[in-house]
C-alpha cells in the first residue's frame, strides 16, 4: 500500500511538473497580461520623453525584452530580420530589465545590436509597456506611433498581421499611425519584473 501511494504522488508529481511547463510555455502566451494596478495607459501621439530616458532624440522602434520570458523568445527571429530589414531607416533598440539581462539578450540578437536596461521600469511606463514582448514605435517628433504585439501567429508567420513591422513600415513610409483590431494593441505574454500585476483584462485600456 506504501509503496503504490509512492507512485501515485511520484506520478502526480510528474503530472504537475508537466502541466506547469505546459502553462510556461504554452498557455501563458495566449492569455491577455494582467493589468498593473498602478498602470497608465499611454496614447497613440502622446510624446514620449526620449532623452530624459537615455534615447536619442529621432525616430525609435524599441523592442522590450525578457530573457526570462518563453514568450519573448518565440519571435526573436522575427525581431531580427525586422531589424536587418529596417535598421538603415529607423533606431533600433532592446530594452531589457536590468543590465543582469544584457548578456542573454547579447546571446539572442547579436553583440552589434544596441541595448538599454528600463532603469526602475521607467521607459516601460511612458510607452504604456507592462509585458514582453512588446513593441514600441515612436516617431522623428517624439511622438508615440505605435506600442503592441508582433502578430497573432506565435512565431510572426502570419504577414496579414505582422502589427509592429507594418506599423514601422508606415512610419518610414511617412504614412499615418495604422488601425490594428484590438490583438495588435492588448498586452499578451509575461509581465515586467517591474509591474505589479493585478487584474487580468480583456480589453487594452
Amino acid at each position: 500500500m506504501i509503496r503504490t501511494a509512492s507512485v501515485g504522488l511520484f506520478l502526480l508529481s510528474i503530472v504537475t511538473a508537466i502541466g506547469y511547463i505546459f502553462w510556461k510555455e504554452e498557455v501563458q502566451c495566449t492569455l491577455p497580461t494582467p493589468i498593473p494596478a498602478n498602470y497608465q495607459a499611454v496614447a497613440v501621439g502622446e510624446t514620449i520623453p526620449t532623452s530624459e530616458l537615455g534615447l536619442p532624440n529621432k525616430a525609435l522602434y524599441l523592442h522590450f525584452y525578457n530573457p526570462d520570458c518563453p514568450c519573448s523568445r518565440f519571435n526573436a527571429q522575427h525581431i531580427r530580420q525586422i531589424i536587418r530589414s529596417h535598421g538603415d531607416s529607423i533606431s533600433s533598440f532592446v530594452i531589457v530589465p536590468s543590465a543582469n539581462d544584457i548578456p542573454a539578450a547579447k546571446k539572442e540578437f547579436g553583440e552589434a545590436m544596441d541595448f538599454r536596461v528600463d532603469v526602475n521600469g521607467a521607459l516601460s511606463k511612458a510607452c504604456g509597456v507592462y509585458s514582453t514582448p512588446q513593441a514600441v514605435v515612436i516617431d522623428e517628433k517624439g511622438k508615440l506611433f505605435f506600442r503592441g504585439n508582433y502578430n497573432r501567429a506565435r512565431y510572426c508567420t502570419a504577414q496579414a498581421t505582422n502589427y509592429a513591422e507594418l506599423a514601422l513600415v508606415s512610419l518610414i513610409n511617412g504614412s499615418s499611425p495604422p488601425v490594428f483590431d484590438l490583438f495588435a494593441t492588448q498586452s499578451y505574454g509575461c509581465s515586467l519584473p517591474n509591474s505589479n500585476s493585478a487584474t487580468v483584462s480583456l480589453f487594452f485600456q
